[in-house]
């Protein structure tokens, strides 16, 4: 199917879903995969409906769909906020009673270089599976370490990255290594 056509069909499919819910979540999807949105939609089938799509096609739809209503509209509060990785959440169900189910299906993810994390990162005391020649690896990212049984153990909790920080990419490497998923 060409482009254009895909497009009309998603502004019609759009317009449909502005006329016929009542109520709009507009969510962050920054680090969710395909796996955990398909967990989300099969949640809440029949409650609600899920609307990803491109920033600018989803501002035009709704610049459209308030010129067609004629003055000011409520979706008009949320034109601004159609910017970075969003999508809507059609419904006319209770809006917490969605939320809920949106907060169920929330899964830790490995943090990645760059990523700017969204708790304080601890990394806790004691044994980390790593042979002893690795040793140097933890003292150059200022992690107190000893050797214990043949293998590397972290002596004291470390708060490696703080909420609203970047991670770097050694600090990346040292959670993927200790299989913390912050």
């Amino acid at each position: 199917m060409p482009t254009r056509e895909r497009k009309a069909q998603y502004f019609t499919r759009t317009k449909s879903l502005l006329e016929e819910y009542r109520k709009i979540l507009v969510v962050g999807a920054n680090n969710v995969g395909s796996k955990q949105f398909q967990q989300i939609r099969i949640a809440l089938r029949g409650r609600a409906v899920v609307l990803m799509g491109k920033n600018t096609m989803m501002r035009r739809i709704l610049i459209e769909f308030l010129e067609e209503q004629g003055g000011s509209h409520p979706i008009e509060s949320i034109t601004p906020l159609v910017v970075g990785n969003i999508g809507f959440i059609f419904t006319n169900d209770d809006v917490n009673e969605i939320r809920k189910v949106i907060n169920e299906n929330r899964v830790p993810a490995s943090a990645r270089a760059g990523q700017v994390a969204e708790s304080d990162v601890v990394v806790p005391p004691g044994p980390t599976g790593c042979d002893p020649g690795q040793t140097q690896w933890f003292q150059a990212l200022n992690v107190p370490t000893k050797i214990s049984r043949g293998q590397i153990e972290i002596v004291s909790e470390l708060k490696l990255v703080s909420k609203g920080e970047q991670v770097g990419s050694s600090e990346a490497a040292l959670l993927q290594k200790l299989d913390i998923r912050p």
